[in-house]
C-alpha cells in the first residue's frame, strides 16, 4: 500500500523571499527536502503580471525543468479581492476573468491543480444570493478548467461559507466534475472551530492536496509548526486510515525576510517526522 511519506511533498512559494531568482527557489526547496513547489498568484501586480507574461511562464517552466523541481498545484488567492460570489458584477468577472487566466497559466508550467481561495464574499457580507454567484461563477471556471486539463480544487477556509470538507464536498457534488475537486486546510478547519480528524474523511477520495500549517483558534497564519493546536499526529494518522492519494504541501510565510528561510528546513524535518510511520 502506498505511504503518505512516498506522496508528492512540496512548499508554498510565500515561504520563500520574492527576490531570489526561480532557479534559487527552486534549489532551495529541492535541498531543504521537498519535492515540487507550490506556485502563487494573489492579487499583488508582481503575481498578476505572471499571467500575461509569457517570456516568464517560460523561464518558470525550464527552472523547474533543469532542476527537476515540478509546479504540480498552483495556490490562487486574486479572487479573495475579486470572490466569485461577489453581488458587484464587475468584481466578480474580473473573478472569473482572472481564475480562467490562472488555469491558463497552471497549464502551461505544468500545475495539476489550482487551489482556489473559497470566498464567496470577502470582507463583505454574505448571504444567499452570494451563495448562489458563487456556484454560477464557479460552474463557468470548471468548464475552463475541464477545458486546459486542471483541476480545480476548493480549499476549506477561514471563513464559515467553506470552512469544512462537508462544505466543499456540498459543491462538488452539486457541480459534479472530475475538475472540481477538494484542497484540505486542517489547520484552517481547527481555527474555525472544527474537529479536522472528523471532518476530513467525509472528501474521501476527492481530496487532492492537503496544505499543512499550524494554527490557533482564530489565528490562520504565522503560527509555526508545532507551537499552535493542531493535532499533526493525528492528522497524519487519519490520512493514512483514508488511505489518501494526492498532494501534501507546507504552507508558511517570510514576509520577504531571508531570515525566515532556515524554518523551511525545519518544517520540512517536523513533517516529515511527524508522517515517518505513516
Amino acid at each position: 500500500m502506498l505511504k503518505l511519506r512516498d506522496l508528492p511533498f512540496g512548499l508554498y512559494e510565500k515561504a520563500i523571499c520574492s527576490t531570489l531568482s526561480w532557479e534559487d527557489k527552486f534549489s532551495l526547496i529541492k535541498d531543504a527536502g521537498y519535492n515540487y513547489f507550490e506556485i502563487s498568484i494573489d492579487a499583488t501586480p508582481e503575481k498578476l503580471s505572471r499571467l500575461e507574461n509569457r517570456e516568464e511562464q517560460l523561464h518558470i517552466r525550464r527552472a523547474s525543468e533543469s532542476l527537476n523541481t515540478p509546479l504540480y498545484t498552483l495556490a490562487f488567492t486574486a479572487n479573495r479581492f475579486f470572490p466569485l460570489g461577489s453581488e458587484d458584477a464587475s468584481i466578480r468577472a474580473e473573478g472569473i476573468r482572472l481564475c480562467k487566466r490562472a488555469l491558463d497559466f497552471a497549464s502551461f508550467v505544468g500545475a495539476k491543480t489550482i487551489n482556489i481561495a473559497s470566498y464567496d464574499e470577502y470582507e463583505k457580507s454574505r448571504n444567499k444570493n452570494t451563495e448562489g454567484l458563487f456556484l454560477d461563477s464557479l460552474k463557468e471556471c470548471v468548464e475552463h478548467a475541464a477545458i486546459r486539463g486542471v483541476i480545480i480544487s476548493l480549499e476549506t477556509m477561514d471563513s464559515t461559507f467553506m470552512d469544512t470538507t462537508r462544505k466543499a464536498l456540498h459543491l462538488v457534488r452539486v457541480i459534479d466534475s472530475a475538475f472540481l475537486q477538494i484542497g484540505v486546510d486542517p489547520g484552517n478547519i481547527s481555527a474555525m472551530g472544527h474537529n479536522p480528524i472528523t471532518d476530513i474523511p467525509a472528501g474521501g477520495g476527492h481530496i487532492v492536496e492537503v496544505e499543512f500549517k499550524d494554527t490557533r483558534p482564530g489565528v490562520v497564519r504565522d503560527v509555526f509548526f508545532g507551537e499552535g493546536t493542531v493535532d499533526f499526529d493525528a492528522c497524519f494518522r487519519m490520512l493514512h486510515e483514508i488511505h489518501y492519494q494526492g498532494f501534501l504541501a507546507a504552507e508558511m510565510w517570510c514576509h520577504e525576510d531571508p531570515a525566515f528561510h532556515p524554518n523551511i528546513y525545519k518544517a520540512a524535518k517536523f513533517l516529515k517526522a511527524k508522517m515517518a510511520d505513516f
